[in-house]
């Protein structure tokens, strides 16, 4: 367990797995969440023969909180991340927000990148119905009191057969402070660059689970038809993380792809 400090001067903790002489693999969790979601992938990315790093993004886990947040900050403290181990050039992969992350940062420092894994993630609100269930997402933290939040995490996850899962990212919810929470909540919502993904030129994988349906299926899959040569992949059983949700084959898909780079 280590840190590092940002451009703007924050410490952000972070977890190192595996030989430092293989090549760097920066997991990224999603909102709320810490580092301790890759709990699975430390045993077996590691064997797979890569260097695994895993941040807890700003204002999550371990790390300091900034009075706002910003994805676009996130992927600048990944750079800073870099810079600090000495890595020219890194492979990424994000879950959820994670997965707006490594957008942002393929869009920003597209020199540093090896390869993209994106998964259960977006690249902007565009429908009515994805409008709409991001305004709800944002209401639900607003007028709601953490714990019935976490009892409807929990309830959701216990239903798909996963309830350690649930235990795990209601935990997660009730240690943060919701008017926190809620303002990285209303980024991921004003989140888009989609006009940016045709720049993309690292190769790409795009990874969904399909337990949450076809909204988030589809939002995945317009993600990497706007990304050149993209890959685009279904996890049968998965979902919103699908890491955990489904993690061997998870990690076989992603595994798999970096692999052939």
């Amino acid at each position: 367990m280590m840190d590092f400090t940002t451009a703007d001067n924050l410490q952000i903790h972070f977890r190192s797995v595996g030989d430092p002489g293989n090549p760097a693999l920066i997991l990224i969790h999603g909102i709320g969440a810490d580092h301790k979601m890759w709990l699975p992938q430390t045993k077996s990315l590691p064997a797979a023969g890569f260097h695994v790093l895993i941040p807890d993004l700003r204002g999550h886990g371990k790390s300091q909180v900034p009075p706002d947040f910003r994805i676009r900050d996130c992927a600048r403290d990944i750079l800073s991340l870099l810079d600090r181990l000495d890595i020219s050039r890194a492979n990424l992969a994000g879950v959820s927000m994670g997965g707006m992350v490594v957008q942002q940062f393929a869009v920003d420092y597209p020199d540093r990148v090896l390869s993209l894994v994106i998964a259960d993630s977006l690249s902007g609100v565009r429908t009515a119905q994805e409008s709409f269930n991001a305004g709800l997402a944002a209401l639900l933290l607003k007028i709601f009191p953490p714990g019935f939040q976490a009892r409807l995490i929990r309830s959701t996850y216990k239903r798909m057969g996963h309830k350690e899962v649930g235990e795990y990212l209601a935990n997660r919810l009730l240690v943060m402070d919701p008017a926190w929470l809620l303002k990285a909540r209303l980024e991921v919502n004003r989140f888009d660059v989609f006009n940016k993904l045709p720049t993309i030129t690292a190769p790409t994988l795009v990874l969904v689970g399909d337990g949450f349906g076809k909204l988030a299926v589809n939002m995945a899959r317009a993600t990497a038809d706007s990304i050149p040569k993209a890959h685009f992949q279904i996890l049968s059983g998965g979902g919103d993380p699908s890491n955990l949700l489904v993690p061997e084959a998870f990690d076989n898909a992603l595994v798999d792809f970096l692999r052939v780079r």
